[in-house]
């Protein structure tokens, strides 16, 4: 058992720039009060309250390749720090870790963010999905704690594989914070004052609901769609916007550093938290941008998905159409958000009291301090 004066040693690894992560920069932030941590991502990068180390790979090219270059260095780098916990903070992160455990003798926590053996972006190629999921549940026997995002993704993990405990749930939140309207969007995009400005951030992937988002604002003049974002759908998005004669109205603006982004959120009229039950992940997704939304007190038009309609049933921000809805049901669905925006507003408020990462910081603090005093 480790000595209790003793600062517990944490390592969190991410394949990721994590600058524009919220998961894992909310986790060092937490973790940084009571830890020594050290984290190790793609991008490099400066903090005051923890090390910040990169381990860069081509930001283009075959996903086995950069992976496979991410691991090698990563264990090959890594080795000399020792740490008492490593916080895998996603799947591919779990062969890392795995190896620095048996190097250190240390604890691991996995997040699993996501159900990786049943991705939307996996959707269409079973063999790599097949793979995938055989890589984690394998990989998973010599974890200590998983977290992940939410209840329903706890219980489906539990099912699928052999784990030590039961997952704890981290909602995937933002901090609190009381955001100021700006006019960012409009004036990076060139839009009018009076035009209406729905906002899309996350991954530009298939089954966000990006192309009936388009459909919609073709029926709507005065409106622009915004995208903070990258993504392999973005050529999709922009030749479908091209058909639909609305290239103008479509502005994919690429990501932005977690730390601008409610910035960027608050300048929106409506959120756009459109998730297409692809796969079974997105079945059970809680999507951080609904949070984020709320934060920045901006209106949501969600997809009628069980764990987001949960939220909106609580805390009325924003409303719920069935994945199969139309276009001209989306329009009306964004006018109507914005014509009653201050009513949102204050259940966005509401909201954001509730679902802040401050409320997720003693459950991470305390399991891993726990698996460092009993390593």
């Amino acid at each position: 058992m480790r000595n209790r004066q003793q600062r517990c040693r944490v390592a969190v690894l991410a394949f990721a720039d994590a600058r524009k992560d919220a998961r894992t920069l909310n986790v060092c932030r937490t973790l940084a009060t009571e830890c020594e941590l050290a984290l190790w991502n793609t991008t490099p990068g400066q903090c005051t309250e923890w090390q910040w180390f990169a381990v860069e790979v081509p930001p283009h090219g075959r996903m086995l390749i950069r992976w496979l270059r991410f691991v090698v260095m990563l264990c090959w780098r890594a080795q000399r720090w020792r740490a008492d916990v490593l916080w895998a903070g996603d799947v591919y992160c779990l062969l890392p870790a795995v190896v620095l455990r048996w190097r250190w003798n240390a604890r691991v926590v996995y997040d699993a963010r996501e159900i990786y053996s049943s991705l939307g972006s996996l959707a269409e190629r079973r063999v790599a999905q097949t793979l995938l999921a055989w890589y984690e549940r394998l990989l998973v026997r010599w974890v200590d704690r998983v977290v992940t995002s939410g209840q329903r993704d706890a219980e489906e993990l539990a099912r699928l594989l052999p784990l030590r405990a039961v997952p704890e749930v981290v909602l995937n939140v933002p901090f609190y914070a009381e955001p100021t309207r700006t006019n960012r969007l409009r004036e990076r995009c060139c839009i009018e004052h009076d035009a209406l400005v729905v906002l899309y951030q996350g991954a530009v992937q298939r089954g966000r609901g990006l192309l009936r988002a388009v459909e919609a604002i073709a029926l709507l003049k005065t409106a622009h769609l915004c995208i903070l974002g990258d993504g392999d759908f973005a050529g999709a998005v922009e030749h479908h916007a091209r058909a639909c004669g609305v290239a103008a109205q479509v502005h994919l603006l690429g990501s932005v550093p977690y730390d601008e982004l409610l910035d960027w959120t608050a300048s929106a009229d409506v959120g756009w938290c459109w998730i297409e039950p692809i796969s079974h992940s997105y079945e059970l997704a809680l999507p951080n941008k609904l949070f984020e939304y709320a934060m920045a007190r901006v209106p949501v038009l969600a997809s009628d998905l069980p764990a987001i309609r949960s939220v909106l049933e609580e805390f009325p921000f924003g409303v719920c159409y069935a994945p199969t809805a139309d276009a001209a049901e989306l329009a009306a669905a964004i006018t109507h958000l914005h014509t009653h925006a201050e009513v949102y507003r204050y259940h966005a408020e509401r909201a954001a009291r509730e679902y802040c990462y401050e409320r997720q910081q003693p459950r991470i603090r305390r399991l891993v301090l726990e698996l460092c005093q009993n390593r």
